[in-house]
């Protein structure tokens, strides 16, 4: 049983990794979009088994979730 707080606002990013990583770890994740700024100000994607059609979707979902607060 994994116990974890949401994430935060002040997570920093390996922090916010770590935490993904715990959930990796006891096979709670199915797919996975990485999604940040490098050091260079860069756009930076990662993804595990995801073409753009379905990281743009992951992407819609992401939207709704930061426009409505998940409700």
């Amino acid at each position: 049983m994994i116990t974890s707080l949401p994430a935060t606002t002040t997570f920093t990013p390996r922090q916010a990794l770590l935490s993904a990583m715990e959930f990796a770890d006891n096979d709670n994740l199915q797919d996975v979009l990485i999604v940040g700024y490098d050091g260079n100000g860069e756009l930076l994607v990662r993804s595990s088994r995801m073409d753009r059609k379905d990281a743009l979707w992951l992407a819609e979902m992401l939207r709704d979730w930061a426009l409505t607060g998940g409700l």
